[in-house]
């Protein structure tokens, strides 16, 4: 049989060319002497049934296998941040079918063995807390207004990535400020926050990175600092930034960026994806937007800044120090203020960085009212030592914040860390 329809097909394509029809009428004759007429669009791809078969159970084996391979390349993603049980979930994912596939196995297998090597973490947990990065160290310090300023208040974007290094070095490793407490089931229905030891890799040190003001204040415009940040042709958040020649371009000239692709490149420097704190006050826009004119682009960052590890928080809408400067009912107006103009953009946060580091007096009125908000991580300054202090409704820590003149002045407490006189830029100004 198969032999007769062989023959018919070739006699069929024989006859088609030598009366030199068109493409078209002898694709419809050759599937009509083998039964596939009017299956196909025009006729093409011309196939027997045997082959349709074979067709089909290639595909689903090609599928199968992009399913099976799928999972095991994010388990693979999230275990290389130490992220263990996620991982375990996401091979369970895969069909039973499947689930005995060898590289499924050994890969439970491997995680299950990590998983049990975690340590429990009792030990202190620093908060390393910068402002935005000098591109152009020339500009930012030569500037002939601010250029002091920026001396003493910034880092420069290869000091930072000097720092990032060397932290990494010394085995620090990013953490969700999260992961500090846990939450207990009171016998009255509520909740109340525990002092947590998280579950780190063996000779790993969790600390938390945050980066403060990521407004772009119109003052740093044009003075070597990147003016915004942006989404790129792949949805990441990149920096935009002019440089001295008048050249606008995009890339990593800022604190997130450099941060995410430091993780991309070690994974194993962030705790179960976390990254860092992104604090934003309100009176000049945020992320280097208008409130009103960049709302949906500021949206859509924070979007993407969240499902990348990082999270928001409120620095207050008018960066004022919110013990010495508001009274009672214009702290109120100015959290109020913060939640319905930002918050509606970036979402909904329990974390407040404290403007100049001035801590509200716990206790009072004022502190009633910054829970009441449904704030309970609140971030003051500490540059000499760590410090965190968990209640059950609330959590205290201190940030370390790290700038040229903190690594100047304050170099000896800081050597857990880094080596500050191999950080700083030898180009940088005298400090005073």
């Amino acid at each position: 049989m198969k032999r007769r329809i062989s023959a018919l097909l070739l006699f069929t394509i024989l006859m088609l060319c030598m009366t030199g029809c068109s493409r078209a009428t002898m694709n419809a004759q050759i599937a009509e002497s083998i039964g596939t007429l009017g299956m196909y669009e025009n006729n093409e791809p011309v196939e027997t049934p045997k082959m349709k078969a074979q067709r089909e159970i290639q595909e689903q084996k090609e599928a199968v296998e992009e399913d099976v391979t799928g999972h095991l390349e994010k388990a693979a993603r999230m275990a290389a941040s130490y992220n263990y049980t996620e991982a375990l979930e996401e091979l369970a994912l895969i069909s039973e079918e499947h689930a005995d596939d060898d590289r499924v196995i050994s890969a439970k297998i491997e995680y299950q063995r990590l998983l049990g090597q975690m340590d429990v973490y009792s030990g202190d947990i620093a908060h390393i807390s910068v402002k935005t990065l000098a591109v152009d160290p020339q500009r930012a310090f030569e500037d002939e207004e601010m250029g002091y300023y920026y001396n003493y208040w910034t880092l420069t974007v290869d000091e930072f990535k000097a720092i990032l290094q060397s932290l990494y070095d010394r085995g620090y490793v990013l953490m969700d400020v999260h992961e500090t407490v846990v939450e207990v089931q009171n016998e009255d229905g509520t909740t109340s926050f525990a002092v947590n030891t998280p579950s780190i890799p063996e000779g790993k040190t969790p600390m938390v990175l945050s980066f403060t003001e990521a407004n772009y204040y119109d003052y740093q415009q044009g003075d070597g600092f990147s003016g915004r940040m942006v989404l790129d042709e792949d949805g990441n958040v990149m920096n935009e930034y002019t440089d001295a020649s008048g050249q606008t371009i995009v890339g990593a000239y800022d604190v997130v960026p450099i941060v995410d692709e430091f993780v991309e490149e070690h994974p194993d420097f962030s705790l179960r994806g976390a990254k860092g704190i992104i604090s934003v006050t309100g009176y000049e826009g945020v992320f280097g937007y208008g409130i009103e004119t960049g709302a949906g682009t500021i949206a859509d960052i924070a979007d993407r800044l969240k499902e990348t590890g990082w999270q928001i928080a409120c620095q207050g809408f008018s960066d004022n120090a919110m013990e010495s400067d508001l009274e009672l009912n214009e702290l109120e107006d100015d959290l109020d203020a913060w939640s319905n103009k930002i918050g509606s953009l970036v979402g909904d946060t329990d974390l407040l960085v404290y403007p100049y580091g001035e801590e509200v007096t716990a206790g009072t009125a004022r502190y009633e009212m910054l829970l009441e908000k449904g704030y309970h991580f609140f971030f003051s300054i500490w540059t000499t030592a760590d410090f965190i202090e968990v209640q059950p409704d609330y959590v205290r820590q201190s940030r370390r914040t790290l700038d040229g003149y903190d690594l100047y002045m304050y170099a000896d407490y800081l050597t857990d860390f880094f080596d500050a006189d191999e950080i700083l830029e030898e180009t940088r100004p005298p400090f005073e």
